[in-house]
């Protein structure tokens, strides 16, 4: 799905700079309300009744949706009355229930650039129908393939070029060839014996891009396919580079040249590229091209340089406050699950802002530094712009998200909640039965992936000058502390902290994470509680997903965030994040505040002091490696991490003042909660109506009902480690009543359901793991409790 929305990028790139909307992961869209339809009529004669495509076995095909009611309507507004039949040995069939149709394998929708469609991937010519639920109104297309024979190459001419110029933004393309001298022979008919390299106008060695993300050439991120006009290449370029088609069977090859030109810049002066005011269209977005610099359109690695304000109540801030700015940053384009004003980048022929939605009047301006260098003076170079608001346009609605209870600092019992793992950090040093560190300043021996591969300026270590428990509170500390590493020794890391998980002693999948934190500020400092997958079953990051329970920008001390990551591995990943505005007079560094995460099954919930402030659903998220599981990548067990990092990414590369550092997060508690009858921990098991025991007087489990309680006595530790019907292992902690004891439940089983499981536990002479055993609800018997 996502690489048809790619290639149908050139269909319209020139509504993008005006709809300022961009691309929005997931999967079936939601009813924006329950507006019906009373008629349709195709978009364009390209988009129906009858579209033709040719290839080898399959074709793409993508069409953009209809007019609905005359003009009257959009899509988003009667999506829920819209229906999708296929033609099936002559009767209509609802698509969902045709045999091999599979959303999200070979049919779907797409939404780019303010349009929708839906698009197929067909290896015969096959009737669809667009269907009225409520009125019966139909709308019908006919998707005809043709089935195109193989051939080898054995010349190639140029239909474009070979020499292409690159625009402002770096993008460029070119058509296919004409293979064979023949313009009949379609690129599906020779795709087989064609390769493509890369290689920059000032190197001498060709690169091999196909399936090479180590070379940074990723297909569908800067460079891909298009289908239009007979289909070709694009690419997005930051140099001028040669491209060479090549045969596999024979000699025959051409060579493209693509010119980045990088313009010369005599001054950094702004004017407008086009007009300085702007009127939010009917979904409230407003798409704003940047300011020229030195009178022509700025290139990407000017980006960073910009700066852009609001006027609030008369005075300048800066777009990225969120809290005094009113908008958040969404990197991913517009999530129509927040009801926040947001605002990003979009690019086509130039780079340009979009902002959604924008209901009042406002104005922002954009400087650039007079000096050319990031962070250098604007002075009164600045471009100022007028926003003229839709009170109509739509905004999210999110009130039906109600607020949660939370735990006492000293009771962490609540209502209808399960604990089922916590530290409270009681001791005098880190639990590394619960804890381990991780230390260094490398992803790995690659010197390129310094700082974490996210430029951050600590490295870890496990000293207690970084990491120490100290009345009842753990503390993560970053200190000046410079120091290299092997794999480039003359890059030093300025700062050293502390980063702890349960990777190996601790994962949940689904449940409930509350983190008890007080936090540091400053510039560039960046605390985070957050969670990555015990095993990344759908590949390298973020294609298996991340959790972000809570970030921190140390200089913007009233605002905190959430995310999850998802979608392929770097630099295709996606992201949605969510921020909470601390009450007037609160910040995240004047007290304690709890952060709460709920992960269920179908979406996440964020909380901070049990106030709900954001949601994701799984109509929202993916992973390229499961197209047809709705739930991954956040179907597996994760584990905690805890950190204190310093610069990076996250707040713009931001390094500290020295009177930022020492900087501390310091951290109550962490508790994790399964939804259930009890709150605050597990019971010995003892005498109960109904109950067996199945196990002996050290360990064991009890049964009641379709309840069952884990236990291990007399201990000075105690894990559990079992999967329920041959799924993920899940290795838990067990919860101490604090004389030796120790239980987890694990509640709701069916008749039938098989549990295996194992413990490992000290008493006292040494740790044992115990054999595995295996219980079957309803089957296995056991002694009745006393």
């Amino acid at each position: 799905m996502r690489r048809y929305q790619q290639r149908m990028l050139s269909l319209i790139l020139a509504v993008v700079m005006v709809a300022g909307i961009g691309l929005l992961p997931g999967g079936k869209a939601q009813a924006a309300d329950a507006g019906t339809i009373t008629s349709m009529a195709y978009f364009s004669a390209a988009d129906g009744p009858v579209i033709s495509k040719s290839g080898v076995g399959q074709a793409s095909y993508g069409f953009v949706m209809p007019v609905f009611n005359g003009g009257a309507a959009t899509w988003n507004q009667v999506s829920g009355d819209l229906g999708v039949k296929v033609k099936v040995a002559g009767n209509w069939v609802d698509i969902d229930s045709a045999a091999g149709y599979v959303y999200n394998q070979n049919w779907g929708h797409w939404s780019d650039g303010g349009f929708n469609g839906f698009w197929f991937t067909l290896s015969a010519t096959t009737e669809i129908q667009l269907y009225s639920k409520a009125n019966g109104v139909t709308l019908d297309y006919t998707l005809v393939f043709q089935n195109m024979n193989t051939t080898t190459i054995t010349s190639m001419t140029p239909t474009q070029g070979p020499g292409i110029t690159a625009g402002f933004t770096g993008g460029a393309g070119f058509t296919y060839p004409i293979f064979n001298n023949d313009p009949a022979i379609t690129y599906e008919a020779v795709a087989d014996d064609l390769k493509v390299y890369v290689k920059p106008v000032n190197s001498n060695t060709w690169i091999d891009i196909d399936n090479n993300a180590a070379s940074g050439w990723i297909y569908d991120s800067n460079f891909g396919q298009f289908t239009e006009g007979g289909g070709g290449y694009w690419f997005t370029v930051t140099e001028s580079i040669h491209v060479k088609l090549e045969s596999k069977t024979s000699s025959a090859d051409l060579i493209y040249t693509i010119t980045f030109n990088e313009p010369v810049r005599n001054s950094y002066t702004l004017t407008p590229y086009e007009g300085t005011t702007f009127t939010a269209n009917e979904s409230g977005s407003i798409g704003l091209p940047l300011p020229k610099i030195d009178g022509s359109a700025p290139i990407a690695s000017e980006l960073g340089k910009f700066v852009y304000e609001i006027n609030i109540n008369g005075q300048w801030v800066e777009l990225s406050n969120s809290a005094l700015s009113g908008f958040i940053y969404s990197g991913n384009g517009y999530n129509n699950m927040s009801d926040a004003n947001q605002w990003g980048y979009w690019a086509d022929y130039v780079y340009g802002l979009w902002f959604q939605p924008i209901q009042v009047d406002m104005q922002i301006r954009i400087g650039y530094p007079q000096n050319g260098q990031a962070g250098g003076s604007v002075g009164n170079n600045f471009v100022y712009y007028t926003f003229i608001g839709n009170p109509n346009a739509p905004r999210p609605d999110v009130t039906d998200q109600e607020d949660i209870e939370i735990g006492t600092p000293s009771n962490p019992a609540i209502d209808g909640m399960t604990l089922v793992w916590q530290d409270e950090f009681t001791g005098t040093q880190l639990d590394t039965s619960k804890w381990s560190y991780e230390t260094g300043y490398y992803i790995s021996d690659d010197p390129n992936s310094w700082g974490w591969g996210n430029a951050e300026l600590e490295h870890y270590t496990n000293s207690e000058q970084n990491v120490f428990v100290q009345n009842g509170v753990l503390n993560i500390r970053a200190l000046n502390d410079p120091k290299s590493f092997p794999q480039d020794p003359s890059r030093y890391a300025q700062y050293s902290s502390g980063k702890i998980n349960t990777k190996d002693h601790f994962t949940f999948q689904y449940g409930r994470v509350d983190f008890r934190a007080k936090l540091p500020t400053g510039n560039g400092i960046w605390p985070a509680l957050w969670m990555l997958p015990e095993n990344s079953v759908y590949g390298a990051w973020a294609a298996s997903g991340e959790i972000d329970v809570m970030e921190a920008k140390g200089r913007l001390p009233g605002t905190t965030s959430g995310a999850v990551h998802f979608g392929g591995q770097w630099p295709v990943n996606r992201y949605l994040a969510g921020e909470y505005y601390f009450p007037e007079g609160q910040t995240f560094a004047n007290d304690y505040h709890v952060y709460t995460l709920i992960w269920e099954e179908d979406n996440f919930k964020w909380y901070v002091d049990g106030k709900f402030f954001f949601k994701v659903t799984r109509d929202q998220w993916y992973s390229v490696a499961a197209p047809n599981n709705p739930n991954a990548p956040f179907d597996q067990p994760f584990y905690i991490i805890m950190n204190l990092a310093i610069g990076g990414h996250f707040d713009g590369g931001l390094a500290p003042s020295p009177s930022d550092i020492p900087a501390t997060m310091q951290v109550d508690y962490v508790r994790v909660y399964n939804a259930g009858s009890t709150g605050g921990g597990g019971e010995n098991p003892g005498p109960g109506q109904g109950s067996v025991i199945i196990g002996d007087a050290v360990r064991g489990l009890k049964k009641t009902d379709d309840d069952l309680l884990f236990y291990v006595n007399g201990a000075t530790f105690a894990d559990l480690h079992y999967k329920i019907n041959n799924g993920g292992q899940m290795n838990v902690a067990m919860i101490s009543d604090g004389n030796g004891n120790y239980t987890y439940p694990v509640n709701n089983l069916q008749a039938g359901d098989t549990v295996e499981y194992f413990f490992t536990y000290n008493p006292g002479q040494g740790a044992l793991d115990t054999p595995w055993q295996t219980y079957i609800h309803g089957v296995t018997q056991g002694v009745p409790a006393e």
